[in-house]
């Protein structure tokens, strides 16, 4: 049905939409317009973005994660070993290679060649005590000798061997022995030699760390 305004001008004007709600509508629907677009690139573009990088850490947190577990086996085998060697080394310096002292001890005994000293022994005991804190004993070494010979610097001679070093190591792991003293024995016909000179041998352990100092140039000499 067709209708026909008759109105004035002035009044057809007042029906007509006002131009500010026409704007105001517009911005409404340019805004709403942009908020559905930055929403649309959230969605679709960021978090796709954030999806992918996670995707991306999660392959280098599974490749990673074995190393770390083998990292951490091998600082457990790291820690063991070390107490290990450490228990070692603690056992190596309160050790005394009593086998190796007695041959150096016979070298000693030996070198005299009955010229400047004919010993031998009746006994010999070895005695070494675990360290203790504030101890000064850590063991001995003692033995009931005899010189052969009538003439008392021979078992001064003797105790001058064992502290040479040159001759034999023997001395490295006990204290210097003291002032000769011996007693001489009644001649014996039945023995080579009959006179002979009896005399205590008494050699002081010395300690782990003194032990240890002493040996430890010869290794590095020896390297």
């Amino acid at each position: 049905m067709i209708q026909i305004n008759l109105l004035p001008d002035e009044y057809r004007k007042s029906a007509r939409t006002p131009l500010k709600f026409v704007a105001a509508i517009a911005a409404a629907t340019a805004i709403n317009g942009s908020l559905v677009a930055v929403w649309t690139w959230m969605v679709f573009g960021v978090a796709a973005k954030l999806e992918t990088e996670q995707t991306q850490l999660q392959m280098e947190m599974d490749g990673l994660t074995p190393q770390v577990a083998y990292h951490d086996a091998l600082d457990e085998e790291i820690t063991i070993f070390a107490t290990r060697e450490e228990t070692l080394v603690t056992i190596n310096k309160n050790r005394v290679l009593w086998t190796e002292k007695l041959d150096q001890l016979l070298d000693v005994v030996n070198s005299g060649n009955q010229v400047d000293h004919f010993i031998w022994f009746d006994d010999l005991s070895v005695k070494q005590e675990a360290p203790r804190r504030g101890s000064t004993t850590f063991g001995e070494l003692k033995a009931n000798g005899h010189s052969g010979s009538d003439k008392w610097n021979q078992v001064a001679n003797f105790l001058e061997d064992i502290e040479d070093t040159e001759l034999s190591g023997f001395i490295r792991d006990f204290a210097a022995p003291g002032m000769p003293q011996g007693t001489q024995n009644s001649p014996d016909p039945d023995l080579i030699p009959a006179v002979n000179w009896s005399f205590p041998l008494t050699l002081g352990l010395r300690s782990p760390d003194e032990r240890s100092a002493v040996q430890q140039p010869n290794v590095e000499a020896g390297r």
